[in-house]
């Protein structure tokens, strides 16, 4: 990867792996009640996973990313 994308992507310890910014703040999104689940539809399909809101509630908070915040 280039270093301009990988200084985009963001350890998800939620997800345990990169994901890019975009993705960190969809995730913020749903988990403080912003917008609506389905959203993540396309991010579970993008990185191949499931993404459990209860526990992004719990682990997101305690990110270093968090408040997810638009430079």
């Amino acid at each position: 990867m280039s270093k301009d994308i990988d200084h985009m992507l963001l350890s998800c310890p939620l997800l345990d792996r990169q994901i890019d910014e975009g993705a960190c703040y969809d995730i913020n999104a749903v988990a403080d009640g912003w917008v609506k689940e389905r959203i993540l539809s396309i991010i579970e399909q993008q990185f191949k996973v499931l993404i459990d809101i209860s526990k992004a509630k719990s682990v997101c908070p305690k990110c270093i990313h968090y408040p997810f915040e638009v430079d």
